[in-house]
């Protein structure tokens, strides 16, 4: 196990670095790039409710088109939330959240880890007027911003009577053929799932990468018993697909 662990990091810490390389515009041409490939794709059509991160401003495949395509076409759209450890004032401008996108290994580790949760985002008003956190992440906080009620708060994706997710579009550091992912390294997502599916089905876990990202053939992301499998991975150069992922694309429309 702890060889595994010093092999993630490792991987880890050199593609952070390709990533930090890498200049806007071909983060944002490559982003458009995966946007174009989604659109096309029947289980992101027909998707009834998606969970999907918000972006960095740097290093990281930009989700900005995603988002306001799934608000504007009224998709229910669930994005991650770690919440401090501290008291947060109820509505507005805590900037002291945490994205799980930021978060890396390099992070001291709390005395008492946070879970993700996911909560709703409604309407391109109520992403327009989420403040920036300390990473330059979209802060959607825990209440609504697009209504006038000061205490409304937002819909958990784990609650009994939110919809179930068909997709979930999952960032990561690296990806390999065989639809394993290496995260950050605080596990956010792994709990996250093992938590949602113990009382709901599994939706589609589609990773959107940057070409670096993907490993060339043959090499493999080191994995554990407890780090979760993609279904499929999106990067500019097309669609990877787990094997027997076929049965749960088909369920999805």
């Amino acid at each position: 196990m702890a060889a595994t662990f010093a092999l993630k990091s490792t991987l880890r810490r050199s593609m952070l670095r390709t990533l930090r390389g890498m200049t806007d515009q071909d983060i944002e041409r490559q982003s458009q790039a995966v946007f174009k490939i989604l659109l096309d794709q029947p289980f992101f059509k027909q998707a009834k409710s998606v969970g999907c991160y918000l972006s960095m401003a740097h290093g990281e495949l930009r989700t900005n088109g995603i988002v306001t395509h799934l608000l504007k076409r009224g998709t229910p759209l669930y994005t991650p939330y770690i919440p401090s450890l501290s008291p947060i004032p109820k509505p507005a401008s805590s900037t002291e959240t945490h994205s799980p996108s930021a978060l890396s290994e390099a992070t001291s580790e709390p005395k008492e880890e946070a879970e993700m949760r996911m909560f709703r985002l409604y309407s391109p008003d109520d992403l327009e007027r989420c403040p920036l956190d300390k990473w330059g992440i979209l802060d959607p906080g825990e209440y609504r911003r697009d209504v006038a009620v000061d205490d409304s708060p937002r819909e958990n994706a784990m609650s009994s009577k939110s919809q179930p997710l068909d997709l979930i579009l999952i960032p990561g550091v690296a990806f390999d053929e065989e639809c394993n992912r290496l995260g950050r390294g605080k596990a956010y997502y792994d709990r996250f799932l093992a938590s949602y599916t113990s009382t709901r089905p599994s939706p589609l876990l589609v990773a959107v990468a940057l070409s670096p990202q993907i490993l060339s053939t043959g090499e493999r992301v080191p994995t554990t018993e407890t780090d979760f499998r993609l279904d499929g991975v999106v990067s500019p150069e097309g669609i990877i697909w787990r094997e027997g992922a076929e049965e749960k694309i088909g369920g999805k429309g």
